[in-house]
């Protein structure tokens, strides 16, 4: 892929390659297995394939494996250290010289039923789908800048987006970040669409979107077998939004606008995804 450095400058993962450098040292420093999610994980994916961002953020979101919470204050201790300040969010720390906020996330040993509950009974964070995603990282390299970035693959973004948006129903955002990618995935799944998926083309009816979502939810097998929770909840996050209602909810006018499709035809490509996570692959 060649891009050029203004546009390069444009994602916003761009803007913290000193937190990054200090993250990496802290983590290292304990053996903390670490990946991206969220905003700038999606990003990264769409610099991948030089594709301009649909918003930019200063959160940086990161899953952080951890089997005791006293590893994790003492990896905030650590990062306080070397120039972060904490905030009344028990997850939170800012960098002021990048105006960088980082949230770490915590998965692992500390979770009860995909749930992470802090000593203060303040706050209980949802960890599902972590662990799964967490053995299919995908290592990143950023050639401008000359580090790499263990990232949320595509298919894991799809699930944590889901996730996130099954939790908060009135974040749109996240349903809009997921049409946004599936309008996107043939430039994702061109070149794996002929190398590895070319059953697809048999269909009459062969449609780039409709494929591409099915190779979205083929991609997604791997990361859902690992658990029956996560693999039920996302099947039927995807079952609900793609059938027919007798009134129009939000989620499916976000799609269909996003994807510049009819409700029906919406319907059929997210019913893609689900036929793609029951498809049998070799």
């Amino acid at each position: 892929m060649t891009i050029s450095n203004q546009t390069y400058k444009v994602y916003s993962f761009t803007k913290h390659g000193e937190v990054y450098a200090i993250l990496e040292k802290v983590f290292s420093e304990f053996s903390i297995k670490y990946y991206l999610i969220g905003a700038n994980a999606r990003d990264v994916q769409l610099y991948k394939s030089g594709i301009a961002p649909i918003r930019l953020t200063a959160d940086i979101d990161f899953a952080v494996m951890i089997n005791e919470f006293e590893s994790y204050d003492q990896i905030q201790n650590k990062l306080v250290e070397n120039g972060f300040t904490r905030s009344s969010e028990r997850y939170r720390l800012f960098y002021r010289k990048t105006n960088t906020i980082l949230d770490l996330l915590p998965y692992g040993n500390i979770e009860k039923a995909n749930m992470v509950s802090f000593s203060d009974g303040k706050m209980d964070l949802s960890a599902l789908g972590f662990k799964e995603i967490g053995k299919h990282i995908e290592l990143v390299s950023i050639e401008e800048e000359g580090y790499t970035l263990p990232t949320t693959p595509l298919e894991g973004l799809f699930i944590l987006k889901l996730t996130a948006w099954n939790e908060r129903r009135y974040r749109m955002k996240d349903i809009e970040d997921i049409a946004f990618l599936l309008k996107h995935g043939w430039d994702f799944y061109e070149e794996e669409a002929y190398q590895h998926h070319q059953d697809l083309f048999d269909s009459e009816s062969f449609e780039i979107l409709h494929a591409s979502a099915r190779i979205f939810g083929r991609k997604m097998q791997p990361i859902l077998k690992e658990s029956e929770t996560l693999f039920s909840s996302i099947t039927s996050i995807i079952l609900h939004i793609s059938q027919p209602k007798d009134r129009i909810s939000e989620p499916e006018l976000t799609f269909s606008k996003i994807l510049e499709r009819q409700l029906n035809e919406t319907q059929e490509i997210i019913k893609a995804i689900h036929d793609g996570i029951h498809d049998q692959i070799h």
